[in-house]
């Protein structure tokens, strides 16, 4: 269980980015440094998957530069 302390007069939206594991190991291979040790991208992934809940708006953004996302993000918030 998740509890947060938000005064009301800012709203909470959460955006979950959820790439696929080809695309975070891609990533990852340019990155300075990793999250990942100890573990797989997969096993991380997989877990993640299985049990986060299903809140707010979920993105595979595998296939969007950081603008495309951003974008997506912003529209879908104009939609609801």
């Amino acid at each position: 269980m998740y509890i947060f302390f938000v005064p009301h007069k800012y709203p909470i939206e959460v955006v979950v980015l959820c790439p696929d594991v080809e695309t975070i190991k891609g990533r990852e291979r340019y990155r300075e440094k990793t999250g990942y040790s100890g573990f797989t991208v997969e096993t991380l992934y997989d877990t993640f998957m299985q049990t986060t809940p299903r809140i707010g708006f979920w993105l595979d953004n595998s296939n969007q530069t950081p603008q495309q996302t951003a974008e997506t993000i912003l529209n879908a918030r104009k939609s609801v």
